[in-house]
């Protein structure tokens, strides 16, 4: 179930990253951001930050008491969830066929199907099929920021966001820290 919410959460902030009806590249992100917005999972809804700076991505939640932090970097396609538990800083390289798959989410053609306004801020609405065959809507501004993702086939919105802020991110703050403790899990098949 973590690896089914990992990958939901993680195809969600790489979305993050034309003319009417053509298939096209989804935009990447061109400006570093902060985004507050609200995701949704089979477990709930809970509130989200993602920040974006220098091709690093970081995605802070928290659900059921226990927060935990996505840190992504996009050109490496490697992801590592770090949670807090019992007072430590623990870290888990999210397996890397798991990483590559959701970082997919950014080699996908999309076809432009129209414009909205999430957050006060415009955005030109894609849609594509995910790896698994599911139909995928993404609002996403002309410079890359994903505003809202749906899950068409599943009827739920996945990311909503609620305010976007855009400016420098400290690139400390985008990396894993180095105090957490590396746990290696093995591979499940």
């Amino acid at each position: 179930m973590r690896r089914l919410a990992f990958v939901s959460l993680a195809a969600v902030a790489l979305t993050a990253t034309a003319s009417v009806g053509r298939a096209e590249p989804l935009p990447r992100p061109s400006v570093d951001y902060a985004v507050d917005g609200t995701m949704t999972s089979g477990k709930g809804s809970f509130p989200a930050t993602m920040r974006h700076g220098g091709g690093k991505l970081r995605v802070d939640s928290e659900m059921n008491g226990h927060k935990s932090s996505i840190f992504i970097d996009i050109a490496a396609r490697t992801a590592t969830v770090v949670t807090e538990r019992m007072g430590q800083k623990i870290a888990v390289q999210v397996d890397p066929e798991q990483s590559a798959g959701a970082a997919s989410f950014l080699d996908r053609d999309a076809k432009r199907i129209g414009e909205d306004k999430v957050a006060g801020e415009s955005c030109d609405e894609y849609e594509f099929e995910s790896a698994k065959g599911r139909t995928i809507r993404a609002c996403l501004t002309r410079d890359g920021i994903a505003l809202r993702t749906r899950d068409v086939s599943r009827d739920r919105v996945i990311w909503e966001a609620t305010r976007v802020t855009r400016g420098p991110q400290n690139a400390a703050a985008l990396t894993v820290p180095q105090d957490a403790i590396p746990l290696q899990i093995p591979k499940l098949k």
